[in-house]
């Protein structure tokens, strides 16, 4: 792993643990956990698809929740951290297993995620690019 950062520490470490948090919960199917860690006005891009904010993600989420099981893993790449603003992009990895026993689909590429410190002092998602695609392995 080839890892960047720039900015405070602390900082660096906390966005880290949002996105180990956010893998632990998906892996959990623990939406509210989720949630928690994206701001009101989130907005995620994917291939081929509209943006989506906050509610249409819940939504999503609330449908597959309990027809499969996520699990991902992240290789963080670069932090870079300016004021309020940190920019994060991984090599990620995610395996969707049906839990209806059919074949686990897997995806594969990298992310581009900007995360805003609250009022609170948290770092939260506020615009997320995910560019992931069929994987030949995992």
């Amino acid at each position: 792993m080839s890892e960047i950062i720039s900015g405070n520490l602390t900082d660096a470490q906390q966005i880290r643990s949002v996105v180990d948090t956010w893998m632990k919960a998906s892996k959990e199917g623990d939406l509210p956990t989720i949630m928690n860690l994206m701001t009101e006005d989130v907005i995620f891009l994917t291939p081929g698809n509209a943006p989506m904010q906050r509610q249409d993600f819940e939504v999503a989420t609330k449908t597959v929740t309990s027809k499969v099981k996520i699990e991902g893993y992240p290789e963080i790449q670069e932090i870079t951290i300016t004021g309020d603003l940190a920019i994060c992009w991984n090599k990620l990895e995610i395996a969707i297993t049906p839990t209806d026993g059919a074949p686990a689909v897997k995806r594969s590429g990298t992310t581009l995620s900007i995360f805003r410190r609250g009022e609170d002092g948290k770092w939260r998602i506020w615009r997320d690019a995910n560019m992931l695609g069929p994987a030949s392995k995992l």
